[in-house]
Parts: structure tokens; sequence; C-alpha cells
């Protein structure tokens, strides 16, 4: 009798089994990594997984695994779309092209650098809260992406977009909680690195530094951004527009002009630990004095209406 129930039992789970739904992972390495991660829960590389086992998972973190000491890497992440219950996501140094999220609606946080990915769609996403994501580097894999539409993502707060030019936030919650990340530092120190574009809410409440725009933190080292209503156009306006600082290495004297001879509005001067040890207003054609800092690196931040440039300058 314990036999007969024994195999009674044995038969309804291996019908169960054989019943169950499963996902396709046709890409062996991810599957790796899912076994290495004990997801995939019958440990073969065997090009499904139980969508059951996708469906307990709420974090994950996918990196290329390791196969005899040599990064096997990942370069479809199909199979991903069973994860819809995912609210953090990390992908990391794969050779994926695409990144299909559009199916993971509980998605949170989400970084997907040091990929080769050429587009990302968070359209679907409307919970998303954080994206790290980025547009270049000087070690593969990498991202080459140029733009990110966050105008469907109402709830993000946190965005690290090094070397993106083209960020829409438009999304109709603009608020003070914002932190942005654009510096990229494949970008030499000291010298005019590139521009990004970030469409916004209140283009006018942005240029005249009002909330929320007056209280976002924008990193931005040696790189130009505006906070503007349309890229089109201000991305044009700002290729004509350069600012030149001189001399440097400086002692006493420092200029700072606009190639188009506009005046700027404001400059600060911080040193090396963040503290603004300076600021001046009306920039003239006398320049602004240094005299009486101390040796060493500081951090020029330019403003001048909605645009913000940052340069390294050196006082000996």
């Amino acid at each position: 009798m314990f036999t007969k129930t024994l195999l009674t039992t044995g038969l309804v789970a291996a019908g169960f089994l054989a019943n169950a739904q499963t996902t396709a992972i046709p890409d062996p390495a991810f599957e790796k990594a899912l076994i290495d991660l004990a997801i995939d829960a019958d440990g073969i590389v065997n090009g499904s997984l139980l969508t059951t086992n996708a469906l307990a998972v709420t974090n994950l973190t996918i990196t290329s695994p390791q196969v005899n000491n040599e990064t096997q890497y990942i370069t479809d992440l199909t199979g991903l779309e069973a994860f819809v219950n995912l609210e953090n996501l990390t992908v990391n140094g794969t050779m994926a092209e695409t990144l299909n999220v559009s199916a993971l609606t509980a998605l949170k946080n989400l970084n997907c650098a040091d990929n080769i990915l050429t587009s990302l769609d968070v359209s679907n996403n409307s919970l998303l809260e954080s994206l790290y994501i980025s547009g270049g580097g000087d070690v593969y894999p990498m991202n080459e992406i140029s733009s990110i539409d966050l105008s469907n993502n109402p709830n993000i707060n946190r965005l690290t977009a090094t070397g993106i030019s083209t960020i829409n936030l438009r999304n109709g919650n603009n608020n003070s909680n914002m932190r942005i990340i654009i510096s990229y530092l494949g970008e030499i120190p000291g010298e005019p690195g590139g521009y990004t574009c970030i469409e916004v809410d209140d283009a006018l409440a942005a240029a005249n530094n009002q909330p929320p725009y007056s209280e976002w933190i924008i990193s931005h080292i040696n790189r130009t951004y505006s906070l503007v209503e349309s890229c089109l156009a201000a991305t044009k306006a700002v290729k004509e527009k350069t600012i030149i600082v001189y001399p440097n290495p400086v002692s006493e004297t420092l200029h700072i002009a606009q190639q188009d001879n506009s005046l700027i509005d404001k400059v600060a001067l911080y040193d090396i630990s963040g503290r603004n040890v300076r600021e001046f207003t009306n920039i003239s054609a006398a320049g602004v004095s240094v005299s009486g800092l101390g040796k060493g690196i500081y951090m020029l931040k330019i403003s001048n209406g909605n645009e913000t440039q940052s340069r390294k300058i050196i006082i000996e």
C-alpha cells in the first residue's frame, strides 16, 4: 500500500511537471546565469525555465557567467519577459543588443549599464523610480544610447544617464526630489565635454531657477546641460555658443566669456571637497579674482539662464 501510494504520488508529480508552463530561454549563457542564481530549478541548460520559477522572483541581477575561467557572454535575454513580478533588475556585462522590459510593469529600479544596447524603451514601466543607464564609455561592453524617453515614468527620481545627449523628463510630475548624473568619465578633465539636453514640464520655471528645478541635484562634471521645453531647438543654440575660460592655470584674475559675447549670469567656485568658496555675478570682461585662494584644483560652475557648464581650473 505504501509503495502504491509513493508510485501514485510520483506519477502525479511527473504529470504536473510535464504539463507545467515553461518559458523559452534560447541563450545558454543566460540560462547558465539563472542556474547559478538557483532560479532555474532543474539545474540543466535545456533551453527552458519553469514559468513558476520566474514568477517567484522580485529581485534579479544578471551578468554574463564564467565558464572554465572565461566569460561566456549573454547575447540574448529572451525569457526575461516571464519575470513579471520583478521590482529590481540589474543587467550588466552582457553582449545583449536589446532589453525588452515592456512586460515588467512592476519594475521600480533598473540598472542596465555596460551592455551593448543602442536604445531602451521604458514607456510601459510607469512605476519606475530609478534608472541607471549609460551611453558610452571606454571599457567593452558598452551601450551606445544617445537618448532616453521618460515621459511615461512619473515616479522617476533617480537617473544616471552618463554620456546621453537627450533626456525627455516631460512626464507631468517634475518635483524637487530629483537626482541626475550625466557626467561622462570618457571626457577629458578640464576640457569642454559633451552636451545633454533635458526636456522638462516647466521650462520657464527652470530658466528662472525656480522650484522644483532649483532643488534638483545634477552632477555634470565636464558636461554642459540645459533644462528646456524642446531639445530640437536647444541643441542647435548650444552648438552655436561656447564658453571660454582662461588663463588656466591662473594665479590672480580668471576671464570667463562666451564666443557670442553674451553675458554670463553667475559663476560659483568649488574646492575639491565640494565647498563653495567664492561666487560671482554679472561677469564682465575684467574677469574675476581668485587671489587669496589656496593653490590647487577647483571646479567652476557657470550658470547662464537655464544652461549650466562646468570647468576644472588650477590655481597656482
